[in-house]
């Protein structure tokens, strides 16, 4: 099945997750095992842009995105700095 990239973020300066603990993250968010999670570099700045993907028709958005917003917080605590949902990033209604 083909991924597609539905958010990015940005954590705060000092801080960082795994990627084992992200995977799990958004998979709970997500509610599907046929996710990824990657990171890269940030262009002139420190730190890294995390980016979460997984089918393009992904079901209720909205909801995917309270349960991501709470696990963040539940689980980064205070080091989310920017979470976006991509353009696109609509996925099928609920």
């Amino acid at each position: 099945m083909y991924l597609v990239v539905h958010f990015q973020f940005r954590l705060a300066p000092g801080t960082s997750v795994g990627p084992a603990l992200l995977k799990r993250i958004w998979w709970a968010a997500a509610q599907t095992p046929q996710i990824d999670v990657s990171r890269a570099a940030r262009h002139q700045a420190d730190g890294f842009i995390y980016s979460l993907s997984a089918p393009a028709d992904l079901a209720d958005m909205s909801s995917v995105e309270t349960r991501l917003r709470n696990l963040l917080d539940r689980h980064v605590a205070g080091a989310v700095n920017t979470l976006i949902r991509l353009p696109g990033s609509h996925g099928k209604s609920a």
